[in-house]
C-alpha cells in the first residue's frame, strides 16, 4: 500500500483502522506522476462510516449554531506527469483489504506500482487510493461549504510527529495549498436509519477490485 494521507499515520492504521499491531515494513517513498490535493469531497448528505463500523454526520458548532457543510474534504491524488510525491509504503494482506476499502468509500483503488520510487516491489502490486470523478472537488474557503475535520488533520501530523519535520516539508511543498480556516472542530452524531443505497454502491466496487 502506498499512504499519503491518514495511511501514513501508524498510529491511525493499528488503533483507528485495524485495531491490532502492524510489524511489517514501514517505509519511506516517493510516487511519481501524482500530485496531492484536498479535493476529495464527501457530501454530507450521505452518512459517513467511521472505523466502529457505525454510520454518523458531520456538523459544527459555530456560535452555539448548528453548521452542516455541504462537504468534508480529505486528500486525494491527480495525475500530474511532473509531480512527484512523497509518502508510505507497507504490507497489507488480502485478508485486511475490505478494511481498507470500507475506510476508503468514494475512492477507488489502483495499481502504482510501476510509478513507487526508492523500492524493488515483488510479490504483489501496490496499492493508493483516488477520489471517483463525482467526489473530486476543489474546497472553498466558505465552512458552511467546505471543512477539513480537525481529527483528519491531527492524523496528518501525527505521521509528520513520527517521520520528522523533512518528511513535513516535502509533504507541504508537493501539495496543493488550501485556506487552513476551513479546518474546524467536527461533531458526529449517530445516523438511524442512514440512506445506504449510495454507499452499498460505492461499496460493490471494491467487491468487484478483489
Amino acid at each position: 500500500m502506498f499512504g499519503y494521507g491518514s495511511l501514513m499515520s501508524k498510529n491511525f492504521i493499528q488503533n483507528g483502522l485495524l485495531q491490532k499491531n502492524y510489524n511489517g515494513p514501514f517505509l519511506l517513498t516517493h510516487l511519481k506522476g501524482y500530485k496531492r490535493s484536498w479535493t476529495f469531497a464527501w457530501p454530507s448528505s450521505l452518512p459517513s462510516l467511521e472505523p466502529d463500523g457505525k454510520f454518523y454526520r458531520d456538523y459544527i458548532l459555530i456560535n452555539a449554531d448548528t453548521v452542516y457543510p455541504q462537504k468534508i474534504h480529505y486528500l486525494n491524488i491527480k495525475k500530474d506527469p511532473n509531480s512527484i510525491i512523497n509518502g508510505v509504503l507497507y504490507i497489507v494482506p488480502t485478508a485486511d483489504l475490505t478494511t481498507y476499502d470500507s475506510w476508503e468509500l468514494g475512492y477507488e483503488r489502483i495499481d502504482v506500482t510501476d510509478l513507487i520510487q526508492d523500492h524493488i516491489i515483488v510479490g504483489g502490486p501496490v496499492f493508493a487510493y483516488r477520489a471517483l470523478p463525482d467526489f473530486v472537488e476543489d474546497p472553498t474557503n466558505d465552512y458552511k461549504k467546505d471543512i477539513i475535520e480537525l481529527s483528519y488533520s491531527n492524523i496528518i501530523q501525527d505521521a509528520f510527529n513520527y517521520w520528522g519535520k523533512e518528511f513535513e516539508a516535502e509533504f507541504k511543498s508537493s501539495t496543493e495549498s488550501f485556506d487552513t480556516t476551513i479546518i474546524k472542530v467536527n461533531q458526529k452524531t449517530l445516523w438511524i436509519n442512514p440512506p445506504l443505497e449510495k454507499i452499498n454502491e460505492l461499496k460493490s466496487i471494491f467487491k468487484k477490485s478483489l
